[in-house]
């Protein structure tokens, strides 16, 4: 049996106000290290007229310390307090977009909270593209000097299950960013309900835009 009008309005009316909330909320990059994370928030934000941010920059901000001399003095367990207050402050701070650092989502607080109150991306790059450029992404970061490959492997695999409960998942290659941008912004346009799915993705991406929707309306009606 079919809705009555009345049910369809109200459906409708549930539609456009939790679409309204979706887009209302901050978007945050999650992703391994190197995979691409500021350079493409920096393009959704230029395109989307957001101010970007990027969790790194705000620690630093606050501690007077780069992540990397917290990781070089065995304080990482510091950076990652001081990197879940910032995320808190920056979800609160409304529409915008950040750029997590590769760990961020390793804080099961920080975890729930970008998964319940952002648009959650996760730029993924699978180990087989990510492994021909580990010298160039190890160089200069102490959590991966000095580490085997196996080691970087395994530290992959142990942050990639944290990335799973991303409201959107882009694989592309580490030199697609342009591409990832599109796809993004073609999941918001699909989510304002102005463009149709197929014809604007490249097939190159993996993309499931509209379990993304769904899932976002309904977080969206529970807020």
């Amino acid at each position: 049996m079919g809705w009555t009008d009345h049910e369809e309005a109200d459906a409708g009316r549930h539609m456009v106000a939790g679409r309204a909330r979706v887009l209302d909320r901050p978007i945050a990059v999650a992703g391994f290290m190197g995979v691409g994370k500021s350079t493409l928030g920096k393009l959704l934000a230029e395109a989307l007229e957001r101010d970007f941010v990027d969790t790194d920059r705000e620690v630093e901000a606050l501690s007077g310390r780069t992540p990397n001399q917290f990781f070089a003095a065995g304080e990482e367990a510091e950076f990652r307090r001081l990197e879940a207050e910032v995320i808190r402050d920056l979800v609160a701070r409304g529409p915008i977009v950040i750029s997590l650092g590769g760990g961020a989502l390793l804080d099961p607080a920080s975890r729930r909270l970008l998964q319940r109150e952002t648009a959650l991306v996760h730029l993924h790059v699978p180990w087989s593209h990510l492994r021909t450029h580990l010298a160039e992404i190890a160089e200069g970061r102490p959590l991966l000097e000095g580490k085997s490959v196996p080691e970087i492997h395994r530290m992959y695999l142990a942050r990639h299950h944290t990335y799973q409960g991303a409201a959107l998942r882009i694989t592309v290659s580490r030199v697609s960013v342009d591409e990832a941008m599109n796809t993004v912004l073609t999941a918001l346009d699909l989510v304002r309900g102005r463009t149709a799915l197929k014809p604007a993705l490249s097939l190159g991406n993996r993309v499931d835009v509209a379990d993304w929707d769904q899932a976002w309306l309904r977080q969206a009606d529970r807020a």
